[in-house]
């Protein structure tokens, strides 16, 4: 019986642990992704609802607990922020913040747009676009980013079930089916692990079989 080489081992037992170590960093990653901005939220929230408590404590404690109070208060001052925000200094406002602090924030834009809809640029009409782009044998839920000069597309692969983190590409135009369904039940079914996905695919491909003219017989 052949016996394997030592070498072979020692590389065999070094390509697993780079693997492993390769697949661990990448879970790391996705899990940072996911956590640190909803824990941020999270703390920042108890600071304002603990800072509103202790203020109104004095006026109200007797009456009604406090932390009721500034749960309450919280809300009024969001929504008044958010009427804000509409009007046309509220806007400026809101886009001078965001340029100077939030966008600063790794994936703050891309959450931005993954939550609204909304155009990736200003005023260019630029939005994510959900996709399937063609790697190797398959193709794979992706999202269209931009367009480069020479017909190129700018295309976002996420991961599952955190479709915040990726890998990004550059793909010819026939390589990329663009799809036209809503953007976040794209974004819930890669979350998933493709639950919902199936039902999606189905329906664009319905919507594009009616928009195609039917082929003339001859």
């Amino acid at each position: 019986m052949k016996q394997r080489h030592p070498v072979g081992k020692v590389r065999a037992k070094r390509g697993a642990a780079e693997t492993f170590g390769f697949h661990l960093k990448r879970a790391f990653i996705d899990g940072v992704v996911i956590v640190v901005p909803i824990a941020t939220i999270v703390l920042l929230t108890l600071s304002v609802v603990h800072r509103l408590e202790d203020a109104t404590h004095p006026l109200v404690g007797r009456v009604v607990h406090p932390l009721i109070v500034a749960i309450a208060a919280l809300v009024l001052i969001v929504l008044a922020f958010g009427l804000l925000v509409r009007s046309a200094p509220g806007r400026w406002v809101q886009r001078r913040m965001e340029a100077w602090i939030f966008e600063r924030v790794p994936g703050y834009k891309l959450a931005k747009a993954f939550a609204s809809d909304q155009i990736l640029g200003e005023g260019d009409g630029r939005t994510i676009r959900p996709a399937l782009a063609t790697i190797e044998d398959g193709q794979c839920p992706a999202f269209v980013m931009d367009e480069l000069a020479d017909g190129r597309l700018l295309v976002f692969v996420p991961g599952s079930p955190a479709p915040m983190a990726g890998a990004l590409y550059i793909f010819t135009a026939e390589k990329v089916e663009i799809l036209d369904i809503p953007l976040m039940p794209f974004v819930q079914a890669i979350s998933s692990w493709g639950l919902g996905m199936a039902d999606l695919l189905q329906g664009a491909s319905l919507a594009k079989q009616s928009i195609e003219p039917p082929v003339a017989s001859s």
